[in-house]
């Protein structure tokens, strides 16, 4: 019960490695919001997932790349929690066909909606939750290891996501001592992103990976539920990479 008494916004977690942090978190002591922006029939599996195991968890609509719907979100979580002690950004835009675009089909519309979601959104609910939160809390963003090492494909996600790498060193000081904040950056993850791969994209995404696989959503939530809690209390302004070896090619 590593987050006992806890309150925790996961946004994105209706589905994919947001719903998995969601879970473990609930399983760990946390009362977990589970964001979602489509309809909250989305939300409902994760939600009976978690009650059924005996956690506590509510869900709520936000599309994080819109400013009042961040806003109304905690002005909600306020309403019906009193308060936040985690914030953990896995809301990002998926789109197979802008990841695998070539360099002179990208447009500035693409740029604007990948940013409009997984930077800005990071930066609008880091802004929304500050105000919710008392010293001790702690932020965790993603990002993924594209924007540390570079790669040969999804070059605007990358871009996106070397934002929110700059944008989690600069709030770890500015926040600091009251709110942590680090950073996770993803490898390769056995999520919806497999499904735009090739079958020869996939076989040379695994060659890359010196554990010869792609992650677990499981692991990744193992990770945010460490940087979440207080074992890592002397932790901040850290991008801790987790991807089988991935980045060292």
């Amino acid at each position: 019960m590593r987050l006992e008494g806890k309150k925790a916004l996961i946004t994105g977690s209706s589905q994919g490695i947001g719903a998995e942090i969601a879970k473990l978190f609930a399983k760990e002591g946390a009362t977990v919001v589970v964001n979602h922006r489509a309809s909250a029939k989305h939300a409902e599996p994760v939600l009976d997932s978690i009650r059924l195991a005996g956690g506590k968890a509510i869900a709520i609509h936000a599309d994080v790349s819109d400013p009042p719907s961040v806003v109304e979100m905690y002005r909600e979580i306020k309403e019906r929690l009193g308060g936040l002690h985690i914030l953990v950004n896995t809301a990002g835009l998926s789109d197979a066909t802008l990841w695998n675009m070539k360099l002179d089909r990208v447009t500035l519309d693409m740029w604007k909606r990948v940013f409009a979601v997984d930077t800005y959104g990071t930066f609008l609910c880091i802004q929304g939750a500050v105000k919710l939160m008392k010293s001790g809390s702690s932020i965790v963003n993603v990002a993924s290891t594209p924007a540390l090492v570079g790669d040969t494909d999804g070059l605007v996600y990358a871009s996106a996501k070397g934002a929110v790498v700059s944008m989690t060193r600069m709030l770890a000081k500015m926040l600091a001592p009251k709110i942590r904040v680090n950073c996770m950056a993803f490898g390769s993850f056995e999520t919806t992103w497999v499904d735009w791969l090739s079958e020869d994209q996939k076989d040379s995404y695994r060659k890359a990976i010196p554990l010869g696989r792609f992650g677990r959503p499981r692991e990744a939530a193992e990770l945010a539920l460490f940087m979440a809690s207080d074992e890592a209390s002397f932790i901040t302004g850290q991008v801790v990479v987790i991807d089988g070896g991935e980045a060292l090619r």
